[in-house]
């Protein structure tokens, strides 16, 4: 029999796993892809079902009819202690929300790591770094999911797994004797957001044991240097995809040093994986709607409107003029802004910014080499930095905005609506990624009519150089402050070319980018095929 697509469309089911969810429980950039395709492909005809962990920062305001399952409970059994898991469900967008419950998820403040406040209530849990129970949540969560399944007898046509977190599921359901005739007929994806080092979510060899009672023979092909790899362990049991084709090819490239050792043994086993890129939400963002932009006035970079956007700007630098000890986040949480340095008003200036976190791999090095050498020679060029995560590299801002005082303005933290006027105000965003699985802020940036600079690496390469940005190769500060100085003065040449690419790239990534469009050329074939095979 010949399956059409819309044969796999109708009456099909997708569990979609994941730590995050964007609007529930937020992290990284998975949280978006998550929300997005589930929402997506509801509106395709799919029956959509999304398994998350209750943490203590879980957002239920959009959650409708909630509601614990009564009946249901599992105890999770690891290093010789009991666990005992609930469930509860809800709706949000059409989209069924499955909630895994236990106090370990409800004492925690962040999805992944530590917040201010855990650091604040016990000064061992460092702002940042990520949990100490870590994997005893990652493996309480896959396990509860299938046994969820098990219990109720729900399943799904695909189960679709995002990132190393729930990425042990297929193995896990395939190979463990309680799950693996359950699951026999149920076909897995595995979709690889980040394989830096660091993101593996990888365990010991003991630890795989105990979970799955299998024995070492059993384990060795996810073994990596001493640890169980959770895609490398459930790859014969799943379709591996990422998050662009250019972060596959350098993921699957043996000669990539940036992923601990997962590139070579991809190389190795000639592991295809699949690159699509992410979609974006334009609609999330739309700078000609305030409360959905959250920016303070109107504007469309389509269309060569921007008065909205330097109205933004006029009234960030008169806020940011001056130095303030702390900014009250808009959303009231425990967590603040804090301010370092302050702009400077020149009519003439032109402003770059960064916004995300403070990791190595976000190329914050690269920045701070650059902005000395820009602002030793250039200064009408402001630099405007948020973001919070690694205090090495938070200090490196610190130390910038100190010594060139109202030229680099850093505002430590994180808030959504601050984080997007910062990108809005700004005439250029500064990527210099050292690797970039997909990324989200290039896409932010060209629809708020900022047009992004960027290492060619991984997904910025999505980035059309000198149509919707500007790419280059060699990642080094001298680099970068090049390429700002050579803008910087093209700018003051030729303004109306950076209107053109402001203006194409809006149009561009609102026409081509479209999550709608995405769903419809790549995850329905995606699906399309899995179930053609069986």
């Amino acid at each position: 029999m010949i399956l059409s697509k819309n044969d796999v469309i109708q009456n099909k089911k997708i569990w979609q796993i994941s730590r995050e969810y964007a609007g529930i429980a937020e992290a990284g950039g998975v949280k978006n892809v998550c929300c997005s395709l589930a929402e997506g492909l509801i509106k395709k005809g799919f029956e959509v079902t999304h398994f998350i962990p209750l943490y203590g920062c879980t957002n239920l305001i959009n959650i409708q009819d909630f509601d614990i399952f009564s009946e249901l409970e599992y105890c999770f059994k690891f290093k010789n202690k009991k666990y005992r898991v609930n469930y509860a469900h809800g709706y949000n967008n059409g989209v069924r929300i499955i909630f895994i419950i236990n106090s370990q998820f409800t004492q925690k403040n962040g999805v992944y790591t530590y917040t201010i406040l855990d650091e604040t209530l016990n000064n061992h849990h460092k702002k940042g770094n990520g949990h100490e129970d870590s994997v005893l949540l990652d493996l309480m969560f896959q396990m509860a999911v299938l046994y969820y399944s098990l219990k109720t007898n729900d399943k799904s046509d695909i189960i679709h797994c995002q990132d190393a977190a729930t990425s042990f599921i297929p193995f896990f359901a395939r190979k463990i004797d309680i799950f693996k005739n359950h699951f026999s007929d149920v076909n897995f994806v595995v979709t690889i957001h980040n394989a830096g080092n660091g993101y593996h979510h990888s365990i010991t060899l003991e630890t795989a044991k105990e979970i799955t009672h299998l024995e070492t023979k059993d384990l060795k092909g996810g073994i990596l240097k001493d640890k169980v790899e959770p895609y490398l362990l459930s790859e014969p049991y799943a379709t591996l995809s990422t998050v662009s084709p250019w972060y596959a090819d350098e993921i699957m490239d043996s000669q990539n040093e940036t992923t601990g050792g997962l590139s070579k043994e991809f190389a190795k086993r000639k592991t295809h994986i699949i690159g699509i890129t992410n979609g974006i939400d334009y609609e999330k963002y739309n700078p000609t709607e305030t409360h959905k932009s959250l920016l303070d006035f109107t504007y469309n970079p389509e269309k060569d409107d921007l008065e909205g956007k330097l109205k933004i700007r006029e009234k960030f630098i008169k806020y940011y003029s001056v130095k303030h000890e702390t900014i009250r986040s808009i959303i009231k949480n425990s967590d603040f802004i804090e301010q370092y340095g302050f702009l400077e008003y020149d009519a003439d200036a032109v402003y770059f910014a960064f916004q995300g976190r403070m990791v190595e791999q976000k190329g914050i090095d690269v920045i701070e080499g650059a902005a000395k050498i820009v602002l030793e020679k250039f200064s009408k060029c402001r630099f405007i930095i948020t973001g919070q995560g690694s205090s090495a590299l938070e200090n490196k801002c610190i130390k910038l905005a100190s010594h060139y005082p109202g030229k680099f303005l850093y505002l430590k933290g994180y808030e959504r609506s601050i984080a997007r006027q910062c990108i809005a105000v700004a005439d250029f965003i500064l990527l210099p990624s050292y690797f970039e699985p997909c990324c989200l802020e290039d896409f932010i940036a060209q629809i708020y009519g900022t047009i992004p600079i960027a290492h060619a690496a991984g997904g910025l390469c999505k980035i059309i150089d000198g149509k919707t940005g500007f790419l280059y190769k060699d990642n080094v500060p001298e680099k970068l402050a090049t390429i700002i100085m050579t803008l910087f003065k093209n700018k003051k040449k030729d303004s109306q070319k950076f209107l053109n690419i402001s203006r194409y790239a809006a149009m561009y990534i609102h026409k081509m980018y479209s999550w709608d469009k995405v769903i419809e050329s790549c995850y329905i074939p995606l699906y399309f095929d899995l179930e053609k095979k069986g």
